[in-house]
């Protein structure tokens, strides 16, 4: 059916950040593409509405926006968590990143983590601006990226997926 086609398209683009994501697998996109089609809709302009609805954070609180893509990890007995706020643009994603930097020192506490991360992700110009609390958490991202702090926050260029790009290059930076 249209309607579930176009379900499945959802999940896809969602998942895939419109196949820019290094997750994103040529089935995955060849699929997307195919339920767009028995969906009927244009998949770049859909994917650019369905983003830019999901990135107006203007009448969430610091919490909801921090926790809406949360996950802890861990390294050795470091324990440390991560969180993703994706957007469509850059703007989006500086006018939440001061009260999201305040607010990782009280997540530290309350979750009792070494670190907390925050991936300002601009979907459209594959970056992220990773911003941080925690004793150890500039030297491992320094170490993990080799890049320098800039305005309260790294700039990680085409670095879009936690799973693959972020979390891989930290914990061996952690483990050494």
């Amino acid at each position: 059916e249209p309607k579930i086609a176009g379900l499945l398209c959802s999940a896809i683009v969602s998942d895939t950040l419109l196949f820019r994501s290094p997750t994103c697998t040529a089935v995955d996109e060849m699929a997307a593409r195919a339920l767009a089609d028995i969906a009927g809709i244009d998949i770049e302009k859909y994917a650019m509405e369905m983003f830019s609805a999901g990135s107006n954070l203007k009448d969430k609180s610091d919490e909801e926006i921090f926790y809406q893509d949360f996950k802890i990890f861990d390294s050795d007995d470091i324990t440390f968590g991560v969180a993703q706020v994706s957007a469509v643009s850059r703007r989006q994603l500086n006018s939440i990143k001061p009260e999201l930097q305040a607010y990782l020192e009280k997540v530290l506490a309350e979750k009792g983590l070494k670190m907390v991360f925050v991936m300002l992700t601009d979907i459209f110009q594959e970056e992220t601006e990773l911003i941080y609390a925690g004793g150890m958490a500039k030297g491992v991202i320094e170490q993990a990226f080799g890049v320098s702090e800039e305005n309260g926050g790294f700039m990680l260029a085409n670095v879009v997926s936690r799973k693959k790009q972020l979390i891989p290059p930290m914990m061996q930076a952690m483990q050494s």
